[in-house]
């Protein structure tokens, strides 16, 4: 237990023993077995994957607990609202480490790779390597630098054993699963965009950036589809769409014409032969040699919607760089996002999983866990105008997601609640609603209660996704800031006023502790090459960045002791040292040039 943190900032009284409560649940060691199950956590029936959800109505300790908070920002009192958030963040960190370390049990000893699920043996690059894989690694980076490089071995070791493209092998003997080349093109693309596009949006260029510009060269390569403007990967959506997103981004970071002109190819494919013979909607996969749909429905929901925000990600780089396709591209790629606007989408504004393409009806009344990654689309067309033309579309869509509560996301399927909160954490960070902060803070209690006392959420590689999302959302209580290095009893968390663009930082230990705290900085521009940030699937947020080339003030608010540090220290590292007795609190302002 946390033995006096709720004592070391002024908390109301009523929360005081909730407090203390809570944090002797969630904390203690980050041994896995050690920490207690969703069970003992909500004294509700909560198991894995499709059980009960925790109620809607339930009164729990962290809602008590994060009503205060959102009660503490409406007040103006940043320095509490650091405190609380340093709780939650808290809690996400351990959360992710539990799920880390009952994995690394699972790594095969030779290879270091992992299996699907429990209790197969073997490896794809579909599953594991795309939504597994990548955020153990990630964690390790954070969360367990000790152990980082078992899961860089795990990248060579695949690659090693694949060859450029990713392939399904068997633990059992390390033995390569025959697979025609439609499968192979799709566990590219998909390990690229889920898994090495999100590893190079957190730490920049590496081993996994080299593996992903191998994977679309090879797969660039190996494209024999033939559409109207040339040979492309793919006649589904998912893949075309995964393929739009990389190359996006790989054209940004490289400026290599390979990327863009294999980009565009696809794009035209849609833009000019699919949906205009489609009534005006892409179709889930089409035959070239007949021009028609092969499948008689478009998804909203992932394994289909990729498409809609990697056709904007392409027109976004067309426009920025003042190319001539972005005008050829902007009517028909407008029009899809109007069409949109009116087909699939429920009366609040949220789209369902799926609809008829001749019809333009749902195929049923089940709303998609992945509304935001569609709504990404719309703010990064808007952005790349410098407009606010479908500003009210997506805060409608966000402020009714914000009144479901403990809904059956994906069946109640724990990846459900990982993209339904991602979903709003994206578009948080371009629109700043207080409710829509309120449920994403309240739904993720219905995700965590999925986790079991050994770590595992459902034994599958989709435990990656919780990762990621748990990471995020730790990020988000913390603005970017992370501690070198971790440690279990570590808390800290932040607040924003941006009426004062001050920065309030929380931070505390049980026992003594110095490292660094490293602040978040321009992502997109330093590691993507991009000219600003917009939302986009697989690039964690970027809440309060640092710029290396101003000058930052820190004032202790306990010794009331300011100095004045720049920018490039910060994001190197500040140092920081913790008696394990008293709390740091600290405020951070930005000084003029």
């Amino acid at each position: 237990m946390r033995k006096s943190i709720c004592q070391k900032l002024p908390i109301p009284s009523s929360l005081l023993a909730v407090c203390v409560i809570l944090l002797s649940i969630i904390s203690g060691s980050a041994v896995a077995e050690e920490l207690p199950s969703a069970k003992d956590l909500y004294l509700t029936k909560a198991s894995v994957n499709e059980a009960d959800l925790i109620p809607a109505d339930r009164i729990s300790f962290r809602r008590n607990l994060i009503y205060d908070l959102h009660r503490a920002l409406v007040r103006g009192n940043y320095e509490q609202a650091a405190h609380f958030n340093a709780i939650l963040a808290q809690e996400a960190f351990q959360r992710s480490y539990r799920t880390l370390k009952a994995w690394e049990k699972l790594r095969d000893p030779k290879t270091g790779l992992i299996p699907r699920s429990l209790p197969q043996k073997s490896w794809n690059g579909y599953d594991n390597a795309a939504d597994g894989f990548p955020f153990m690694l990630l964690a390790s980076h954070y969360l367990d630098r000790e152990n980082e490089s078992l899961w860089l071995h795990t990248l060579v070791s695949e690659r090693q054993l694949s060859g450029p493209l990713p392939r399904t092998i068997l633990l059992n003997g390390s033995q390569i699963v025959d697979e025609g080349p439609a499968k192979l093109i799709f566990g590219g693309a998909e390990y690229a965009k889920d898994g090495l596009v999100y590893i190079t949006a957190s730490l920049g260029k590496g081993p996994w950036f080299e593996r992903m510009e191998e994977i679309m060269q090879k797969i660039i390569a190996k494209a024999r589809i033939k559409s109207p403007a040339g040979l492309i990967p793919a006649n589904d959506t998912e893949v075309n769409g995964d393929m739009l997103q990389v190359l996006a981004r790989l054209y940004w970071a490289t400026r290599k014409e390979q990327y863009l002109t294999m980009a565009e190819r696809i794009t035209e494919a849609y833009l000019f032969e699919i949906i205009p013979k489609n009534k005006g909607i892409p179709a889930m996969r089409w035959d070239f040699r007949a021009g028609k749909a092969s499948s008689q429905s478009f998804k909203f929901r992932d394994h289909g919607n990729e498409i809609i925000p990697g056709l904007a990600e392409v027109y976004f780089v067309e426009k920025l760089l003042n190319r001539p396709q972005a005008t050829r591209y902007r009517e028909p790629f407008k029009n899809l996002l109007d069409t949109f606007l009116t087909v699939g989408r429920s009366p609040d504004g949220l789209w369902y999983q799926a609809v008829y393409t001749e019809t333009r009806l749902p195929m049923n009344q089940i709303i998609s866990d992945n509304w935001g990654y569609v709504l990404n689309a719309y703010r990064t067309f808007d952005l790349a105008e410098g407009t606010n033309t479908y500003t009210s579309e997506i805060i409608r869509a966000m402020k009714a997601a914000a009144t479901m509560k403990s809904y059956a996301w994906e069946s109640k399927h724990q990846d459900g609640y990982a993209d339904s909160i991602e979903s709003m954490l994206y578009q948080l960070s371009q629109f700043d609603v207080p409710e829509c902060h309120l449920w994403v803070d309240d739904e993720i209690e219905v995700m965590f209660a999925k986790q079991l006392p050994s770590g595992y959420v459902d034994g599958s590689y989709l435990d990656g996704n919780f990762i990621r999302t748990s990471l995020m959302y730790a990020f988000y209580k913390t603005y970017g800031i992370m501690t070198d290095p971790w440690r279990d009893d570590l808390c800290f968390g932040a607040a924003l006023n941006k009426s004062e663009n001050s920065y309030f930082l929380y931070l505390d230990a049980d026992k003594p502790w110095q490292g660094l705290l490293k602040f978040d900085f321009s992502r997109h521009k330093v590691y993507w090459n991009m000219p600003f940030n917009y939302p986009r699937l697989n690039a964690p947020p970027e809440w309060f960045t640092v710029d290396p080339d101003r000058n930052y003030e820190i004032k202790d608010l306990a010794t009331n002791q300011t100095t004045v540090h720049s920018g490039k220290t910060l994001i190197e590292g500040y140092k920081v040292i913790l008696d394990g007795k008293s709390p740091m609190r600290l405020r951070i302002n930005m000084l003029l040039k």
